[in-house]
Protein backbone atom coordinates (compact mmCIF):
# COMPACT_ATOMS: atom_id res chain seq x y z
CA UNK A 1 0.00 0.00 0.00
CA UNK A 2 2.79 2.43 0.94
CA UNK A 3 4.64 1.71 -2.29
CA UNK A 4 1.48 2.35 -4.31
CA UNK A 5 0.88 5.61 -2.46
CA UNK A 6 4.44 6.76 -3.14
CA UNK A 7 4.01 5.79 -6.79
CA UNK A 8 0.78 7.79 -7.04
CA UNK A 9 2.45 10.88 -5.60
CA UNK A 10 5.41 10.40 -7.93
CA UNK A 11 3.03 10.20 -10.91
CA UNK A 12 1.60 13.58 -9.93
CA UNK A 13 5.09 15.06 -9.65
CA UNK A 14 5.96 13.78 -13.13
CA UNK A 15 2.85 15.51 -14.47
CA UNK A 16 4.12 18.83 -13.16
CA UNK A 17 7.61 18.12 -14.54
CA UNK A 18 6.27 17.40 -18.03
CA UNK A 19 4.11 20.52 -17.92
CA UNK A 20 7.13 22.70 -17.06
CA UNK A 21 9.26 21.02 -19.73
CA UNK A 22 6.65 21.56 -22.43
CA UNK A 23 6.31 25.22 -21.47
CA UNK A 24 10.10 25.63 -21.71
CA UNK A 25 10.33 23.94 -25.13
CA UNK A 26 11.14 26.78 -27.59
CA UNK A 27 8.75 27.57 -30.41
CA UNK A 28 9.52 28.82 -33.90
CA UNK A 29 9.21 32.58 -34.26
CA UNK A 30 5.89 33.66 -35.75
CA UNK A 31 5.59 35.04 -39.26
CA UNK A 32 5.26 38.64 -38.09
CA UNK A 33 8.92 38.68 -37.04
CA UNK A 34 10.40 37.57 -40.36
CA UNK A 35 11.22 41.00 -41.77
CA UNK A 36 12.57 42.26 -38.45
CA UNK A 37 15.00 39.36 -37.96
CA UNK A 38 15.72 38.19 -41.46
CA UNK A 39 15.96 41.36 -43.55
CA UNK A 40 19.00 40.00 -45.38
CA UNK A 41 18.42 36.38 -46.23
CA UNK A 42 21.64 34.34 -46.03
CA UNK A 43 22.16 31.59 -48.57
CA UNK A 44 20.84 28.28 -47.24
CA UNK A 45 22.04 24.95 -48.64
CA UNK A 46 19.38 22.30 -48.14
CA UNK A 47 21.06 18.90 -48.10
CA UNK A 48 19.10 15.70 -48.67
CA UNK A 49 20.77 12.28 -48.46
CA UNK A 50 18.57 9.75 -50.25
CA UNK A 51 18.90 5.98 -50.57
CA UNK A 52 15.98 4.17 -52.21
CA UNK A 53 13.60 7.05 -51.52
CA UNK A 54 11.50 7.01 -54.70
CA UNK A 55 8.34 6.93 -52.58
CA UNK A 56 9.22 10.12 -50.67
CA UNK A 57 11.79 12.22 -52.47
CA UNK A 58 9.45 13.87 -54.96
CA UNK A 59 7.03 15.30 -52.41
CA UNK A 60 9.90 16.34 -50.15
CA UNK A 61 11.66 18.37 -52.83
CA UNK A 62 8.41 19.81 -54.15
CA UNK A 63 7.62 21.12 -50.66
CA UNK A 64 11.07 22.76 -50.59
CA UNK A 65 10.60 24.24 -54.06
CA UNK A 66 7.51 26.04 -52.73
CA UNK A 67 9.29 27.76 -49.84
CA UNK A 68 8.69 31.45 -49.11
CA UNK A 69 12.44 31.64 -48.50
CA UNK A 70 14.07 32.07 -51.91
CA UNK A 71 17.81 32.41 -51.32
CA UNK A 72 18.64 28.72 -51.18
CA UNK A 73 19.98 25.75 -53.08
CA UNK A 74 18.63 22.20 -52.84
CA UNK A 75 21.22 19.45 -53.16
CA UNK A 76 20.21 15.81 -53.14
CA UNK A 77 22.68 12.93 -53.01
CA UNK A 78 21.52 9.65 -54.49
CA UNK A 79 23.30 7.17 -52.21
CA UNK A 80 23.64 4.35 -54.75
CA UNK A 81 19.90 3.65 -54.85
CA UNK A 82 18.38 0.59 -56.49
CA UNK A 83 15.20 2.44 -57.46
CA UNK A 84 14.53 5.56 -59.55
CA UNK A 85 15.37 8.12 -56.86
CA UNK A 86 17.95 9.78 -59.14
CA UNK A 87 15.57 10.09 -62.09
CA UNK A 88 12.84 11.71 -59.96
CA UNK A 89 15.19 14.39 -58.64
CA UNK A 90 16.78 14.90 -62.04
CA UNK A 91 13.37 15.64 -63.54
CA UNK A 92 12.62 18.20 -60.82
CA UNK A 93 16.02 19.81 -61.43
CA UNK A 94 14.95 20.61 -64.99
CA UNK A 95 12.08 22.64 -63.54
CA UNK A 96 13.96 24.51 -60.80
CA UNK A 97 17.63 25.52 -61.33
CA UNK A 98 18.18 25.65 -57.55
CA UNK A 99 18.04 21.84 -57.46
CA UNK A 100 21.17 19.73 -57.91
CA UNK A 101 21.49 15.94 -57.86
CA UNK A 102 24.79 14.15 -57.30
CA UNK A 103 25.79 10.50 -57.30
CA UNK A 104 27.07 9.11 -54.00
CA UNK A 105 30.47 7.47 -53.89
CA UNK A 106 30.99 3.93 -52.65
CA UNK A 107 30.95 3.65 -48.87
CA UNK A 108 34.56 3.53 -47.56
CA UNK A 109 35.65 1.41 -44.61
CA UNK A 110 35.07 3.07 -41.26
CA UNK A 111 32.06 5.08 -42.41
CA UNK A 112 28.32 4.78 -41.77
CA UNK A 113 26.09 5.45 -44.79
CA UNK A 114 24.36 8.64 -43.69
CA UNK A 115 27.42 10.50 -42.35
CA UNK A 116 29.24 9.65 -45.59
CA UNK A 117 26.34 11.01 -47.64
CA UNK A 118 26.15 14.17 -45.52
CA UNK A 119 29.89 14.71 -45.87
CA UNK A 120 29.68 14.53 -49.66
CA UNK A 121 26.77 16.97 -49.64
CA UNK A 122 28.64 19.45 -47.44
CA UNK A 123 31.57 19.41 -49.87
CA UNK A 124 29.28 20.68 -52.62
CA UNK A 125 27.26 23.16 -50.53
CA UNK A 126 28.11 26.87 -50.73
CA UNK A 127 25.54 28.26 -48.29
CA UNK A 128 26.12 30.26 -45.12
CA UNK A 129 23.72 27.82 -43.45
CA UNK A 130 23.43 24.08 -44.02
CA UNK A 131 20.06 22.41 -43.50
CA UNK A 132 20.34 18.63 -43.48
CA UNK A 133 16.87 17.17 -43.82
CA UNK A 134 15.34 13.78 -44.53
CA UNK A 135 13.97 12.61 -47.84
CA UNK A 136 10.87 11.52 -45.91
CA UNK A 137 10.05 15.03 -44.67
CA UNK A 138 7.41 17.43 -45.96
CA UNK A 139 7.89 21.15 -45.32
CA UNK A 140 5.27 23.85 -45.00
CA UNK A 141 5.95 26.88 -47.17
CA UNK A 142 7.31 28.86 -44.21
CA UNK A 143 9.53 26.06 -42.85
CA UNK A 144 12.96 27.32 -43.92
CA UNK A 145 12.12 30.98 -43.35
CA UNK A 146 10.95 30.42 -39.78
CA UNK A 147 13.85 28.10 -38.96
CA UNK A 148 16.45 30.65 -40.10
CA UNK A 149 14.63 33.48 -38.33
CA UNK A 150 14.45 31.42 -35.12
CA UNK A 151 18.14 30.50 -35.26
CA UNK A 152 19.06 34.15 -35.73
CA UNK A 153 16.75 35.30 -32.96
CA UNK A 154 18.15 32.74 -30.50
CA UNK A 155 21.78 33.22 -31.65
CA UNK A 156 21.95 29.49 -32.34
CA UNK A 157 24.90 27.88 -34.06
CA UNK A 158 22.93 24.66 -34.52
CA UNK A 159 19.15 24.34 -34.55
CA UNK A 160 17.32 21.02 -34.57
CA UNK A 161 13.80 19.76 -34.06
CA UNK A 162 11.61 16.68 -34.07
CA UNK A 163 9.08 16.80 -36.92
CA UNK A 164 5.36 16.12 -36.66
CA UNK A 165 4.67 12.40 -36.85
CA UNK A 166 2.83 10.90 -39.79
CA UNK A 167 2.15 7.18 -40.17
CA UNK A 168 -0.09 4.81 -42.12
CA UNK A 169 -0.01 1.95 -39.61
CA UNK A 170 -0.78 1.26 -35.96
CA UNK A 171 2.76 0.49 -34.82
CA UNK A 172 3.88 3.85 -36.15
CA UNK A 173 1.31 5.73 -34.06
CA UNK A 174 2.13 3.62 -31.01
CA UNK A 175 5.90 4.08 -31.13
CA UNK A 176 6.93 7.18 -33.09
CA UNK A 177 5.27 9.83 -30.85
CA UNK A 178 7.33 8.45 -27.97
CA UNK A 179 10.28 10.43 -29.34
CA UNK A 180 8.71 13.67 -28.13
CA UNK A 181 7.50 12.00 -24.95
CA UNK A 182 10.94 10.71 -23.93
CA UNK A 183 12.44 14.19 -24.21
CA UNK A 184 9.64 15.73 -22.17
CA UNK A 185 10.10 13.05 -19.52
CA UNK A 186 13.89 12.93 -19.31
CA UNK A 187 15.42 16.25 -20.32
CA UNK A 188 15.12 19.67 -18.72
CA UNK A 189 14.43 21.38 -22.03
CA UNK A 190 15.53 24.76 -20.71
CA UNK A 191 19.03 23.32 -20.25
CA UNK A 192 19.39 22.09 -23.85
CA UNK A 193 20.05 25.61 -25.06
CA UNK A 194 21.16 27.02 -21.71
CA UNK A 195 23.99 24.59 -20.97
CA UNK A 196 27.17 23.57 -22.77
CA UNK A 197 27.09 20.11 -21.17
CA UNK A 198 26.57 17.45 -23.87
CA UNK A 199 24.35 15.41 -21.52
CA UNK A 200 21.61 18.03 -21.98
CA UNK A 201 20.98 17.32 -25.63
CA UNK A 202 18.41 15.90 -28.01
CA UNK A 203 18.55 16.09 -31.79
CA UNK A 204 16.78 14.69 -34.83
CA UNK A 205 18.55 13.95 -38.09
CA UNK A 206 15.47 14.87 -40.13
CA UNK A 207 16.12 18.54 -39.36
CA UNK A 208 19.64 19.71 -38.53
CA UNK A 209 20.37 23.37 -39.32
CA UNK A 210 24.03 24.42 -38.95
CA UNK A 211 25.79 27.69 -39.44
CA UNK A 212 28.52 26.74 -41.90
CA UNK A 213 31.24 27.90 -39.51
CA UNK A 214 29.77 25.73 -36.74
CA UNK A 215 29.71 22.71 -39.02
CA UNK A 216 33.36 23.27 -39.87
CA UNK A 217 34.25 23.87 -36.21
CA UNK A 218 33.05 20.40 -35.14
CA UNK A 219 34.92 18.76 -38.02
CA UNK A 220 31.80 18.09 -40.06
CA UNK A 221 30.75 14.52 -40.68
CA UNK A 222 34.34 13.75 -41.65
CA UNK A 223 35.54 13.84 -38.02
CA UNK A 224 36.37 10.34 -36.77
CA UNK A 225 33.75 10.39 -34.01
CA UNK A 226 31.05 11.36 -36.53
CA UNK A 227 31.83 9.23 -39.59
CA UNK A 228 31.03 5.93 -37.85
CA UNK A 229 28.22 7.13 -35.57
CA UNK A 230 24.94 5.26 -35.98
CA UNK A 231 23.20 8.11 -34.12
CA UNK A 232 25.07 10.82 -36.00
CA UNK A 233 22.59 13.62 -35.24
CA UNK A 234 23.18 13.33 -31.49
CA UNK A 235 26.92 12.92 -31.95
CA UNK A 236 27.14 16.09 -34.05
CA UNK A 237 24.99 18.09 -31.63
CA UNK A 238 27.00 16.94 -28.61
CA UNK A 239 30.25 17.81 -30.37
CA UNK A 240 28.94 21.31 -30.99
CA UNK A 241 27.98 21.70 -27.35
CA UNK A 242 31.31 20.39 -26.12
CA UNK A 243 33.19 23.23 -27.85
CA UNK A 244 30.83 25.90 -26.51
CA UNK A 245 28.53 26.40 -29.49
CA UNK A 246 24.87 27.23 -28.93
CA UNK A 247 22.63 24.30 -29.85
CA UNK A 248 18.89 24.73 -29.55
CA UNK A 249 16.02 22.25 -29.81
CA UNK A 250 12.90 23.88 -31.23
CA UNK A 251 9.34 22.66 -31.78
CA UNK A 252 9.16 22.39 -35.58
CA UNK A 253 5.95 20.34 -35.71
CA UNK A 254 3.93 23.29 -37.13
CA UNK A 255 6.15 23.39 -40.23
CA UNK A 256 7.76 19.96 -40.78
CA UNK A 257 6.10 16.54 -40.99
CA UNK A 258 7.79 13.20 -41.42
CA UNK A 259 6.67 9.68 -42.20
CA UNK A 260 9.83 7.99 -41.01
CA UNK A 261 8.92 4.37 -41.59
CA UNK A 262 6.62 3.06 -44.31
CA UNK A 263 6.33 -0.44 -42.84
CA UNK A 264 6.18 -1.75 -39.23
CA UNK A 265 9.30 -3.83 -39.89
CA UNK A 266 11.22 -0.63 -40.55
CA UNK A 267 10.32 0.63 -37.08
CA UNK A 268 11.70 -2.53 -35.50
CA UNK A 269 14.94 -2.15 -37.47
CA UNK A 270 15.26 1.63 -37.30
CA UNK A 271 14.69 1.98 -33.57
CA UNK A 272 16.74 -1.12 -32.85
CA UNK A 273 19.62 0.57 -34.66
CA UNK A 274 19.32 3.68 -32.50
CA UNK A 275 18.29 2.74 -28.96
CA UNK A 276 21.27 0.76 -27.63
CA UNK A 277 23.71 3.01 -29.48
CA UNK A 278 21.81 6.06 -28.23
CA UNK A 279 22.68 5.21 -24.61
CA UNK A 280 26.34 4.67 -25.45
CA UNK A 281 25.95 0.88 -25.60
CA UNK A 282 25.58 0.89 -21.82
CA UNK A 283 23.66 -2.16 -20.61
CA UNK A 284 23.26 -0.57 -17.17
CA UNK A 285 21.68 2.61 -18.50
CA UNK A 286 19.44 0.75 -20.94
CA UNK A 287 18.07 -1.64 -18.33
CA UNK A 288 17.71 1.19 -15.84
CA UNK A 289 15.45 2.97 -18.33
CA UNK A 290 13.52 -0.23 -19.08
CA UNK A 291 12.91 -0.85 -15.36
CA UNK A 292 11.82 2.76 -14.88
CA UNK A 293 9.27 2.62 -17.72
CA UNK A 294 8.00 -0.79 -16.68
CA UNK A 295 7.54 0.35 -13.08
CA UNK A 296 5.86 3.64 -13.93
CA UNK A 297 3.66 2.67 -16.85
CA UNK A 298 3.23 -1.10 -17.20
CA UNK A 299 3.31 -2.53 -13.68
CA UNK A 300 0.33 -0.39 -12.56
CA UNK A 301 -1.77 -1.96 -15.34
CA UNK A 302 -1.00 -5.47 -14.08
CA UNK A 303 -1.60 -4.42 -10.48
CA UNK A 304 -4.92 -2.83 -11.36
CA UNK A 305 -6.11 -6.10 -12.90
CA UNK A 306 -4.89 -8.19 -9.95
CA UNK A 307 -6.38 -5.89 -7.29
CA UNK A 308 -9.67 -5.58 -9.15
CA UNK A 309 -10.04 -9.35 -9.46
CA UNK A 310 -9.17 -9.84 -5.78
CA UNK A 311 -11.57 -7.07 -4.64
CA UNK A 312 -8.80 -4.97 -3.09
CA UNK A 313 -10.53 -1.73 -3.93
CA UNK A 314 -8.22 0.82 -2.31
CA UNK A 315 -5.16 -0.74 -3.90
CA UNK A 316 -7.01 -0.93 -7.21
CA UNK A 317 -7.87 2.77 -6.92
CA UNK A 318 -4.23 3.73 -6.39
CA UNK A 319 -3.16 1.56 -9.32
CA UNK A 320 -5.88 3.14 -11.46
CA UNK A 321 -4.56 6.56 -10.40
CA UNK A 322 -1.11 5.66 -11.73
CA UNK A 323 -2.47 4.23 -14.98
CA UNK A 324 -4.58 7.35 -15.52
CA UNK A 325 -1.68 9.68 -14.90
CA UNK A 326 0.47 7.72 -17.35
CA UNK A 327 -2.15 8.32 -20.02
CA UNK A 328 -2.34 11.98 -18.98
CA UNK A 329 1.43 12.31 -19.36
CA UNK A 330 1.25 10.99 -22.92
CA UNK A 331 -1.83 13.08 -23.74
CA UNK A 332 -0.08 16.29 -22.65
CA UNK A 333 2.79 15.63 -25.02
CA UNK A 334 0.57 14.39 -27.86
CA UNK A 335 -1.59 17.50 -27.70
CA UNK A 336 1.45 19.76 -27.93
CA UNK A 337 2.90 17.97 -30.96
CA UNK A 338 -0.18 17.24 -33.02
CA UNK A 339 -0.82 13.55 -32.32
CA UNK A 340 -4.47 12.49 -32.29
CA UNK A 341 -5.78 12.13 -28.75
CA UNK A 342 -7.00 8.56 -29.07
CA UNK A 343 -3.44 7.23 -29.26
CA UNK A 344 -2.79 8.40 -25.70
CA UNK A 345 -5.23 5.75 -24.47
CA UNK A 346 -2.92 3.04 -25.79
CA UNK A 347 0.07 4.40 -23.91
CA UNK A 348 0.83 1.20 -21.92
CA UNK A 349 0.90 -0.70 -25.21
CA UNK A 350 3.27 1.93 -26.62
CA UNK A 351 5.63 1.41 -23.68
CA UNK A 352 5.45 -2.37 -24.10
CA UNK A 353 6.43 -2.03 -27.77
CA UNK A 354 9.29 0.29 -26.93
CA UNK A 355 10.64 -2.07 -24.26
CA UNK A 356 10.48 -4.96 -26.73
CA UNK A 357 12.41 -2.94 -29.33
CA UNK A 358 14.96 -1.84 -26.71
CA UNK A 359 15.60 -5.44 -25.71
CA UNK A 360 16.00 -6.40 -29.37
CA UNK A 361 18.43 -3.53 -29.86
CA UNK A 362 20.46 -4.70 -26.88
CA UNK A 363 20.57 -8.31 -28.06
CA UNK A 364 21.64 -7.29 -31.56
CA UNK A 365 24.41 -5.20 -30.07
CA UNK A 366 25.88 -7.62 -27.55
CA UNK A 367 25.72 -10.64 -29.85
CA UNK A 368 27.60 -8.86 -32.62
CA UNK A 369 24.78 -9.55 -35.05
CA UNK A 370 24.83 -5.94 -36.15
CA UNK A 371 22.09 -3.62 -37.34
CA UNK A 372 20.66 -3.80 -40.84
CA UNK A 373 19.46 -0.58 -42.43
CA UNK A 374 18.73 0.11 -46.09
CA UNK A 375 20.65 -2.86 -47.33
CA UNK A 376 23.73 -2.31 -45.19
CA UNK A 377 24.80 -3.98 -41.96
CA UNK A 378 26.52 -1.98 -39.22
CA UNK A 379 28.26 -3.35 -36.12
Amino acid sequence: MLILLIGAIFALMITLWIYVNLRAWPMLVPNVQFDEINANEPLVSILIPARNESRNIGRCIESLMNQEYKNMEIICLDDRSDDNTFEIVQKLATIDPRIKIIHGRELPAGWIGKPHACHQLSDVAIGDWLLSTGADTIHASDSVRRAIATAQARHADVLTGFPRIESTHTLGWLVLPLMHFLIALHLPTSRIEGSTKPMFMAAHGAFMLYQKRAYVAVGGHEAVQHRNALVEDMTMAKSAKSIGLCVTLVDITPTVACEMYEYPSQIWNGFAKNIYNGVGRSTLILFGIIVLYFTLYLLPVFLLIVFFISNQWLEALLAAWMVTFGIVHKAMVDQRFGVKKRWSLYFPLSIACMIAIALRSWLMGITGRGYEWKGRVYH
